[in-house]
């Protein structure tokens, strides 16, 4: 396995640092074999080599040659001695650098993501042990940054179609069970794109059914389409904008990403700038001089929803992202005067990547229905939403390698590096371009869909080998448009998008009808097992519709959801969205969960915890622990929260505590649990990568 080690020069773990997470120190005859050590050890997350001697106050020196080698995250000092190496674990998507590689920022946002990932890593294995049972202890799902990866792991894709499984089951002909309202498949198109023509008005997102195990249900309780949000119901881990001509409708441009909100999270914590100036290339990406867009990093601000100031976050001391901005909301762009739109990142608020590994982690469970048919196993194991392509799908795939179904053995499994959900390079050999004496000779409808970010190939770090090699393969794509070539229109080519026929033999009226052509991947990395893992019964609480048998009970212990400044979360929760199905929601449903940061020396700082708890019989308010070196006041209790916690297709209600947060000055740096408990109870499991402690 390849191992990836980010250097930063003339500084070495701090003298007066908690040195608890020391491991050893080894001389070696040059940096090179103190990282083939480490590598070989998984509990080494870094080390720091010297090229010279250098005594510590603390009573310790090291010679020429020492490595010395840690578990855990660094708490710099200056040494001019030596120099610092970090493992890098997880590799930011398709191994994109958005960054010059090896540069300052380069290496800070690979650190931020790396600790992202872990975060969600830990997560995606904890599940729920708090109100829900046989859902917590997912270790199928293993931490490969613990875990020795032989050469011959390959990785094996998992893929769904792109267009929106739920539109069609829901409102289109044919579904089974049937629906009432049968929408032709332009209608759903319709729909997808929210863009109507006269010959096919655009018909209304409608009632759909609560109950949906062991299948949905119409003669019971009904309730309005979701997700919701400017682009909600494009759920399949794709998203896509379109842009037209103003003068004869007809589309110009089709924007399609996967590309998960959490990165363009991380990437606004290192630097807004480069993020504007991203934006602005990828939005612009080939296309002709009229339809180019200046995206400024103040478009991208989140703003208070009374003073309309940006709202500075604590996290950083700049403003606040904006996920649903001006350039990344909604389904239509508009180009030229008045320029709005464009689909930047994922939006629909179960389209998260924190989310897609902790459906991984949940389908890991061997359950006694078996994993042939997707749906009466999504109903038995809870994770993910009935009636996607996608989740269904990747839940059985996963379940299958994990029980030796699908690779010959039992198996763990965990995301591949790197960790991302990718859209695939479509087929459009089927679609046929207008007869133009312009075109260049072999001229292709395929030649219209053109890569933006990410890649169509990847080596595999592992296997040293292509991804998917030799028995099948698969593309890294984050975001791709179908437009014409400026090639094209320089040579003199006159037709637009809207002029090409799709495999059918119509021309293309809505951006669904390429989607429909295309599949998203997630790359799964199988390790085999001595023996299956132990079969766990049905998640309780069962879902509505199923019947809960008298015993056992679930637990019902307090549960954290949601850790913020108070600032963003006062910002994100009272910021309302519209969208098409005229059910507004809150902006923090488009937050993630990447763990806020505080650093070693700050007190009293006011945070946010979302979550689920129950006050004691005179009020009394939960406890919260941070751990070693964190005192945590709790100060006030909100108890008519509704929001869709990241990952969730609709909001719920919750509550939200009020916090005081401080931190010593020699607490432990990186990651921190939250544990949370309810007045009178035991305390219980803690939540994982809530707070992310940095030094001062």
């Amino acid at each position: 396995m390849i191992t990836t080690w980010i250097e930063t020069g003339n500084v070495a773990e701090y003298q007066g640092a908690d040195w608890n997470n020391w491991i050893s120190t080894q001389n070696f005859p040059n940096v090179e074999a103190a990282q083939a050590y480490a590598a070989q050890n998984s509990a080494i997350s870094f080390f720091f080599f010297c090229s010279q001697a250098m005594a510590l106050t603390n009573g310790r020196s090291f010679q020429p040659g020492d490595a010395a080698f840690f578990s855990g995250q660094p708490w710099l000092g200056s040494a001019p001695q030596c120099d610092l190496y970090q493992k890098q674990t997880f590799a930011t998507p398709a191994f994109i650098h958005d960054f010059p590689q090896g540069t300052a920022q380069d290496n800070a946002l690979c650190l931020q993501w790396n600790t992202n990932i872990q975060g969600f890593t830990y997560q995606a294995i904890t599940g729920d042990p708090w109100n829900m049972l046989y859902a917590s202890n997912q270790t199928a799902y293993f931490d490969t940054s613990v875990t020795s990866l032989p050469s011959s792991a390959s990785a094996v894709i998992v893929t769904w179609h792109a267009f929106p499984n739920r539109l069609s089951q829901y409102l289109g002909a044919g579904a089974s069970p049937a629906n009432p309202y049968k929408y032709t498949a332009k209608q759903l198109m319709a729909v997808a794109d929210q863009y109507g023509t006269s010959k096919v008005p655009l018909p209304p997102f409608q009632q759909i059914p609560t109950q949906l195990c062991p299948q949905a249900t119409w003669n019971d309780s009904l309730h309005t389409y979701g997700p919701y949000g400017p682009r909600g119901w494009q759920d399949e881990y794709c998203e896509w904008s379109v842009a037209r001509d103003p003068n004869t409708n007809k589309i110009t441009r089709i924007d399609m990403t996967c590309e998960n909100p959490e990165y363009w999270n991380t990437l606004w914590m290192i630097d807004p700038q480069k993020v504007a100036a991203l934006y602005t290339s990828t939005l612009n990406f080939d296309a002709p001089a009229n339809a180019q867009v200046q995206v400024l990093a103040s478009d991208l601000y989140l703003t208070d929803p009374v003073s309309k100031q940006a709202v500075i976050d604590p996290s950083t001391g700049r403003p606040a992202y904006n996920p649903l901005n001006k350039w990344n909301s909604g389904p239509k762009a508009v180009r030229g005067a008045n320029a709005s739109g464009g689909a930047m990142h994922l939006t629909s608020t179960p389209n998260t990547l924190q989310t897609e590994m902790a459906l991984a982690g949940g389908a890991t469970i061997q359950r006694p229905c078996g994993n042939s048919v997707p749906q009466t196993l999504i109903c038995c194991a809870q994770y993910g939403q009935a009636y996607r392509n996608s989740d269904p799908h990747i839940g059985q795939a996963v379940n299958q390698v994990v029980g030796g179904q699908a690779v010959g053995e039992p198996c763990q499994v965990a995301l591949a590096n790197p960790t991302g959900l990718y859209i695939q390079v479509p087929d459009l050999s089927g679609f046929t371009l207008p007869a133009d004496p312009k075109l260049p000779p072999g001229a292709k409808a395929q030649d219209c869909w053109q890569i933006v970010r990410g890649s169509a190939t990847l080596t595999d770090p592992v296997t040293g080998q292509p991804f998917g090699a030799p028995a099948e393969s698969g593309n890294f794509v984050l975001h791709a448009v179908f437009q014409i070539p400026s090639a094209w229109i320089a040579a003199g080519v006159q037709f637009t998008v809207g002029d090409i026929l799709d495999a059918n033999g119509d021309p293309i009226e809505w951006g669904g009808q390429v989607i429909q052509q295309m599949f998203v991947g997630l790359w799964a990395r199988p390790l085999p097992l001595s023996q299956a893992t132990a079969t766990q019964p049905c998640v309780l609480p069962p879902p509505s519709g199923v019947t809960p048998p008298p015993t056992p009970q679930p637990p019902n212990y307090a549960q954290a959801l949601q850790l913020f400044h108070s600032a963003v979360w006062s910002a994100y929760y009272n910021t309302s969205v519209p969208n098409p199905m005229e059910n507004p929601i809150s902006l923090a449903s488009n937050s993630t969960m990447i763990a806020p940061t505080v650093r070693c020396g700050q007190s009293n700082v006011p945070m946010s915890l979302t979550c689920a708890v129950t006050l004691g019989a005179q009020g009394q308010l939960p406890t919260v622990d941070l751990g070693a070196g964190i005192t945590v006041s709790v100060t006030g209790y909100q108890d008519d929260i509704n929001y869709a916690v990241p990952g969730n297709s609709y909001p719920s209600g919750c509550g939200v505590l009020n916090l005081q947060v401080s931190v010593a000055p020699t607490a432990a740096l990186g990651l921190r649990a939250l544990t949370l408990t309810n007045y009178g109870q035991d305390q219980q499991a803690p939540m994982p990568a809530m707070l992310n402690i940095l030094p001062a």
